[in-house]
């Protein structure tokens, strides 16, 4: 029998592996997929020898977890090229300026930004601010239709929903009021190899012993243990469970007892991101070029790098329900709307809300549910504990955030387990 049971192979699950065998406990990871990682999914595409990521890809300079665990196990990090400028379209067609107004473009530009000074600062206003939708801003501002346009770009990575279900807090941050493309600036790095090669690495430096395609469909706990049943029938027990899947798979496993009244409440809602992320492989645009605005339903494009074949991968986001299924003939020209002079050489995305192990991209609570995620209602509920970027109360969304819910979540079980081997 295993110390722990870890519910979930991506990142939180496989960091908290090796934390527990760290402090001398062992433990046995379930994994739905036929791979570990999670919503961290980097695979070959096209027979390059060199994989993208499907999912999320990008460390900030500031993510000490991340940045050390890929050290500590031996994954170099590769830099983000620089900046070179950025481009912009309306309408569908490639524009030198994101307004015809410019004056009326910048002040609402100007106007967004002070807002995002006052986060952190005790003004009332910051307060009302809390309380919109990123709609109900753009509405209450009076922001220009460019500016809504600007904004709603760098959403479709952010807060990757509807605009009119939440918070504007997901965009309106303090570092904002530095401007919009603080963003792409602080994306500083990517795994070599590939994120899902840290979550596999992680599992193996751990000795976890590993179920894969198999998904754990009841917990059952008692005072002295937990018991889990998985969809092939497989029983397993432990000492201790760490929940680590994403929240919108929680009405998949079968609590007794059950969750909290507010965990709940996010068992049944789950959270709405719905961004898409297209992978593609174009010629004729330089890696390093940041294109914004609104074609085709998609609204961001980022030119990264030059694949082994000589073309360029550049990612695209959008919100799916602005896009749909992602055709050929459109995203040649919303590739070249971004891009003047680019062609289309083949595209690829995964559908992580169609996807029946994620149910949806990155988090991105609506306005009504975001109390729910508070740390506080995430505490250890007797013998099983929680992670995951989801709950991140810190860096919600990012690999960081995964790493920070595996810390505590092991802190939260040590005392249970007692001294490890």
């Amino acid at each position: 029998m295993a110390d722990v049971l870890i519910i979930g192979g991506g990142l939180a699950g496989t960091a908290s592996a090796l934390a527990l065998t760290d402090n001398g406990h062992s433990s046995i990871i379930v994994e739905a997929r036929s791979r570990l990682g999670g919503r961290a999914h980097s695979r070959d595409w096209n027979n390059s020898g060199d994989p993208v990521e499907y999912g999320g890809g990008w460390l900030r300079a500031d993510h000490a977890r991340a940045i050390a665990l890929a050290q500590r196990l031996g994954l170099d990090l590769t830099s983000r090229p620089p900046v070179l400028g950025q481009r912009h379209f309306r309408d569908g067609i490639s524009a030198e300026f994101p307004a015809e107004d410019m004056t009326a473009h910048d002040r609402g530009m100007a106007r967004f930004q002070a807002d995002a000074a006052l986060m952190d600062t005790d003004n009332p206003e910051a307060d009302h601010l809390q309380g919109l939708t990123l709609s109900a801003c753009f509405q209450s501002r009076a922001l220009p239709a460019s500016v809504q346009c600007e904004i709603l770009a760098w959403w479709s990575i952010s807060g990757s929903a509807a605009p009119d279900q939440i918070s504007v807090t997901e965009r309106l941050t303090p570092k904002v009021a530095k401007g919009l493309r603080v963003k792409i600036e602080e994306l500083a790095f990517t795994v070599a190899g590939g994120v899902t090669g840290l979550a596999a690495r992680a599992a193996r430096s751990s000795g976890a012993e590993l179920i894969l395609g198999d998904a754990v469909e009841r917990i059952k706990q008692s005072t002295t243990g937990i018991q889990a049943q998985l969809v092939s029938g497989r029983q397993i027990i432990a000492k201790a469970a760490v929940l680590a899947k994403p929240v919108n798979t929680l009405p998949q496993i079968r609590f007794i007892p059950p969750l909290r009244p507010q965990q709940q409440i996010i068992r049944q809602s789950g959270h709405a991101g719905a961004a898409l992320k297209l992978l593609i492989r174009a010629r004729g645009v330089e890696p390093g070029w940041l294109a914004t605005g609104e074609t085709h339903g998609l609204r961001w494009f980022w030119a990264d790098h030059v694949l082994p074949d000589g073309t360029v991968l550049v990612i695209g986001f959008g919100l799916a329900a602005e896009i749909g299924t992602p055709d050929a003939a459109d995203l040649a020209a919303a590739l070249a709307a971004a891009f003047p002079g680019a062609d289309l050489v083949d595209f690829d995305w995964h559908d992580w809300r169609a996807d029946p192990f994620a149910r949806g991209t990155w988090v991105s609570p609506s306005l009504a549910t975001l109390p729910a995620y508070a740390p506080e209602h995430w505490q250890i509920q007797g013998r099983v504990a929680f992670a995951g970027s989801d709950l991140g109360s810190a860096e919600q969304g990012w690999f960081e955030g995964a790493l920070l819910t595996a810390e505590r979540a092991v802190a939260d079980l040590i005392p249970l387990l007692g001294a490890g081997a």
